[in-house]
């Protein structure tokens, strides 16, 4: 006879096998139960529950959504079976960040949560598509989100460069007023005594030697006398001056008009850190 001999079924044997899965069941906090034939396997799944992979951990899977393993799905707002996937029906259920589906679906706030589906046979997962995940602030005072709150895009406050174009080279027209009727002052310079000369005709002669009759006078107007007027003194003729003034200057208004200011343009599409994106994915059996 050949080969590898029986195992021989004895009584230590089979209480020593009895004993080693009673203490599996019993680790996963099972009470047995004679006749259950699914413990031994709800105590497998429970333990690796505890070391492995926890329902409700969302992580970036680094392969084609093909090659995502049967137990894990991709955070897309779907929904799910609750009788189907009860492993992640229950946590999402006693998660705390659960809405009602017509708020989900209203509110960009909470798509980023769980949501009770029909609220009877279903449920809603987180849809992750595009998002980045934060650490909640849990009191920190670095954002004002509660946990699982969906946060627009945000710049932090800045200032921009701006500058206004040149307008080319021009004038303004102006006038000055009118200060009304007043001399400006002067002087002649002084020429020392002098006289001034005029012409005159000479005194009528009686008789006259020209012939005229008895008792008459003849003037001869073809005759004059050349003489000066009397001198008059070294003088000279003065102009009153007005005294200090001053002319207003109006510079007349250029019009309305505008100025263009330039600000430079800054940035894309969108506001985001520097990064790659892969899809999430949460186990959920």
């Amino acid at each position: 006879m050949t080969g590898q001999e029986a195992t021989w079924l004895t009584a230590d044997w089979a209480n020593d096998v009895q004993e080693n899965i009673c203490q599996v069941i019993e680790a996963a906090t099972i009470a047995l139960v004679k006749g259950d034939g699914s413990q031994m396997l709800q105590a497998i799944r429970a333990i690796a529950n505890q070391v492995g992979m926890p329902v409700g951990v969302p992580l970036p899977w680094l392969g084609a959504t093909s090659t995502i393993p049967s137990n894990c799905v991709v955070l897309m707002g779907q929904t799910l079976d609750r009788e189907l996937y009860p492993l992640v029906s229950t946590h999402a259920l006693a998660s705390g960040i659960i809405v009602s589906d017509t708020d989900w679906l209203a509110q960009a706030l909470h798509r980023t949560k769980f949501s009770t589906g029909d609220g009877l046979s279903t449920i809603r997962l987180p849809d992750l598509r595009g998002e980045l995940i934060y650490g909640a602030d849990l009191g920190r005072g670095v954002r004002s989100a509660a946990i699982g709150d969906w946060l627009a895009g945000e710049l932090l406050a800045h200032v921009h460069a701006a500058s206004t174009d040149s307008q080319g080279t021009h004038s303004h027209a102006g006038t000055t007023d009118t200060q009304g009727y007043h001399s400006h002052g002067g002087a002649t310079a002084g020429v020392g005594d002098h006289t001034h000369p005029y012409t005159r005709s000479p005194a009528a002669s009686n008789p006259d030697a020209q012939g005229a009759d008895a008792g008459a006078s003849m003037l001869d107007l073809t005759q004059f006398v050349g003489d000066n007027t009397g001198a008059g003194g070294a003088h000279a003729h003065g102009i009153n001056g007005d005294g200090s003034h001053a002319h207003n200057v109006t510079t007349n208004a250029a019009g309305a008009h505008i100025h263009n200011v330039t600000v430079s343009s800054a940035g894309g599409l969108e506001t985001r850190q520097r990064g790659t994106g892969y899809p999430f994915i949460m186990r959920v059996k």
